[in-house]
């Protein structure tokens, strides 16, 4: 027989935790301690420990004022009987003389007692020791039954109970008699009392556990059912992935708290699968934005190098140069689109859009336009932005003119306004939202090369919002269209919060 290599599959499997199968000899310690940590740190074994932790301190707490209740109950019940008895015992003693057979005969004493309304005597002479001590006893006669510390017991006893360490329940009454005075005493044991708070003791004792083991199991299975759900919305979520975002979590119909978690989370899947929905167009938009410059600049290359004698490189290199622009830019609006998504806003200073607007209108060729409704307007926000926002709209307006371009800036209350209008064919009323959308463009009198990426006017959307203002397109006098970007004032603001503006900074 051939001995199988040390390193083989066989020997790993055999040594390795993670390789050994299910139920293997690597794999169910690990198993059983994970499960079982994973349930002595769940939110249902927290619940049980503190129902078990709640309910037993309470019923402990409970249980104990019971038998303090009972015991004292029980004593005060005692205390109340012999008084009672020593109240009877007092009126027949104290009615005349001090008969000495009262002292050691009993029938005539009960006679006398029941006469006197204590009907339960022999379950008082059952548990209780009655004595009478006082200086005159000696002198009535009864000397005999006088004991040395001067006491008689009633009722034929000789000696009082021996204390079992439990102690005594004694009641005393004083009395007057024609002998002198004298006091009766009841001695009950505690015993009794004793063995009844113990009985109920130990009742309690195998209750108590009983009842707190039943509200911990109740707690187990009632936090196990309330948490079901969310148990079935772990799986669900831990089964999402990118490819199935229009997956929703299952939404039980108990209208409570849990559901409503099910339907902030089915919210969120909703706005996670809009937001990978638009990642992706988004993504395949700019390739196909992208791909078009560079498949034209590559065309303009090929087919210079394959006829070089027959092409002017002068007008090669303008075209090139051109889509390379066209690309720049197309990558640069890409970059601060990204960069405003991410929630990255540049440095805030005080700008002047008169100063934004000027220069860009010298970049304009082959259009006419008049700025001469162009004043000074201060507003709080990033230059750079803004320039873009300016950029973009003066562009999109030279692109789409017939042949003259309008642009107007001034302060209007706490605004500044910037209208940028062209004669050109003006944005239908349908279509004036849609615009604003990424990489969408009109196609009806717009051939590609005049045509941007669809991105300008997204991206000036964007920062303008961020600056705190809003864009919008309305009918141009001249018939075209008119862009309206509307800023808060940095003088307004000022003048409202000073200090917003350090901040923001």
């Amino acid at each position: 027989m051939v001995a199988e290599p040390a390193g083989s599959a066989r020997s790993h499997a055999a040594v390795d935790p993670a390789l050994a199968p299910e139920g293997g000899p690597g794999r169910p310690a690990r198993h059983r301690s994970s499960i079982w940590a994973r349930v002595f740190t769940s939110v249902r074994w927290r619940v049980t420990m503190i129902v078990a932790v709640v309910v037993g301190v309470t019923l402990l707490l409970g249980g104990y004022l019971l038998v303090q209740w009972v015991e004292a109950t029980l004593v005060n019940d005692v205390r109340n009987r012999n008084e009672a008895a020593l109240a009877s015992m007092a009126r027949v003693l104290s009615d005349g003389q001090l008969p000495a057979q009262l002292l050691v005969s009993q029938e005539d004493l009960e006679r006398r007692l029941r006469a006197g309304g204590v009907a339960d005597l022999n379950d008082v002479l059952g548990s209780t020791f009655f004595y009478i001590d006082g200086d005159g006893l000696r002198a009535a006669g009864v000397a005999p039954a006088v004991d040395e510390e001067g006491r008689v017991v009633l009722f034929g006893r000789t000696l009082l109970p021996p204390d079992e360490g439990e102690g005594y329940i004694e009641s005393t009454r004083a009395l007057s008699s024609t002998v002198g005075p004298l006091t009766i005493h009841a001695v009950t044991p505690r015993a009794d009392v004793t063995r009844s708070v113990r009985a109920l003791t130990g009742a309690l004792l195998v209750v108590l556990p009983a009842l707190v083991f039943a509200a911990s199991g109740m707690a187990w299975v009632v936090a196990g059912r309330t948490l079901a759900p969310v148990a079935a919305m772990s799986r669900r979520v831990r089964e999402l992935s990118a490819s199935n975002l229009d997956a929703r979590v299952p939404v039980p119909p108990s209208h409570d708290e849990i559901s409503e978690l099910a339907d902030t989370m089915n919210a969120m899947l909703e706005r996670l699968e809009r937001a990978s929905d638009a990642q992706r167009q988004f993504v395949s938009d700019a390739s196909h934005e992208l791909r078009s410059p560079i498949a034209s600049i590559r065309a303009q290359l090929e087919t210079a190098l394959r006829y070089p004698e027959d092409v002017e490189w002068e007008s090669v290199a303008e075209v090139v140069l051109s889509e390379d622009a066209r690309l720049d830019h197309l990558v640069g609006n890409l970059l601060a689109m990204a960069r405003l998504d991410e929630g990255r806003l540049g440095r805030r200073s005080e700008v002047d859009l008169e100063d934004l607007v000027l220069p860009q209108v010298e970049r304009l060729t082959g259009v006419e336009v008049d700025i001469s409704a162009v004043s000074a307007g201060r507003v709080w926000g990033n230059a750079g932005e803004l320039t873009s926002v300016v950029r973009n709209l003066t562009d999109n307006a030279a692109r789409h003119a017939g042949s003259k371009v309008w642009m107007s800036l001034r302060e209007e209350g706490p605004w500044v306004v910037l209208r940028v209008s062209d004669d050109g064919a003006g944005v239908e009323a349908s279509q004036r939202q849609r615009i604003f959308e990424r990489f969408a463009r009109l196609e009806e009198g717009r051939a590609r090369d005049r045509g941007g990426a669809g991105l300008g006017l997204a991206l000036s959307r964007r920062i303008v919002e961020r600056h705190g203002g809003h864009i919008h397109v309305e009918d141009a006098p001249s018939g075209g269209a008119t862009f309206v970007v509307t800023l808060p004032s940095a003088h307004w603001r000022a003048e409202e919060s000073p200090a917003e503006g350090v901040a923001a900074g």
